[in-house]
């Protein structure tokens, strides 16, 4: 019986070997590094020469163009006498900003007092007006065209609040006598009452 069976496996064709993907690894980021430390380097100490060569290359005579050269060597030096009048300038002028900002100053908390006694004021009068409402001494004000008496002659009396006044009622509408028709059929005639 063992000779009947075929001892062979049969599984396909052989699998297909992906090719190898090849990695940098340490070495790539020791060459990165390098290459940037390098750049890093001739940048920081070559910078001068560096754009001197860039501008020659791409022809440009200044790469900022437009802006302002605060000294150059054939300007020459400011002299003694020059930078004294300019420093005399200079103190005169912080000294006159900061009396501005000193009368400034002053003036805001005279008015901050000014404000505060205000306040002040408001919040008395404001617990008085609300002392004589309280004890019914004060009536509302009266409109300006009618002359009115010394709050003595007048008794007072206390304000009643009044409800305000409510729209009337609308009545229902009266229910229709008779047979109605729901769904348009007709109607038999209405009978007299016996």
């Amino acid at each position: 019986m063992a000779d009947a069976f075929n001892n062979e496996i049969n599984v396909g064709p052989p699998p297909v070997t992906l090719p190898k993907r090849r990695s940098f690894g340490p070495l790539g980021i020791i060459v990165v590094l390098l290459i940037l430390g390098g750049g890093g380097y001739l940048w920081l100490n070559y910078r001068e020469a560096l754009t001197d060569m860039v501008q020659a290359v791409t022809g440009s005579t200044d790469s900022r163009d437009g802006a302002p050269v605060l000294a150059s060597a054939a300007e020459g030096g400011v002299s003694a006498t020059d930078f004294a009048a300019f420093q005399q300038q200079t103190g005169s002028s912080i000294q006159a900003a900061t009396e501005l900002l000193t009368a400034q100053q002053v003036e805001l908390k005279r008015l901050s007092d000014q404000i505060q006694g205000l306040t002040t004021q408001v919040v008395g009068l404001t617990a008085k007006i609300d002392a004589l409402q309280g004890r019914g001494v004060l009536a509302p004000p009266a409109p300006a065209a009618v002359p009115t008496a010394p709050l003595a002659a007048v008794p007072a009396a206390p304000v009643v609040a009044r409800p305000a006044p409510t729209a009337p009622r609308k009545r229902p509408a009266d229910r229709p006598a008779g047979a109605i028709s729901v769904g348009g059929a007709p109607l038999p005639a209405a009978q007299p009452p016996r």
